[in-house]
């Protein structure tokens, strides 16, 4: 029951990380495409 519990913290964790780093690469890659135009 905890080892379960404890494997579901650590994947919704694990999901997080993943959402926030599509949102960043996301981000950089308005950036990037904002800085081409302006140069």
């Amino acid at each position: 029951m905890q080892d379960q519990d404890r494997r579901r913290k650590r994947g919704l964790i694990a999901f997080q990380i993943f959402i926030y780093g599509v949102l960043i690469a996301m981000f950089a890659i308005q950036v990037q495409m904002y800085f081409t135009r302006d140069w």
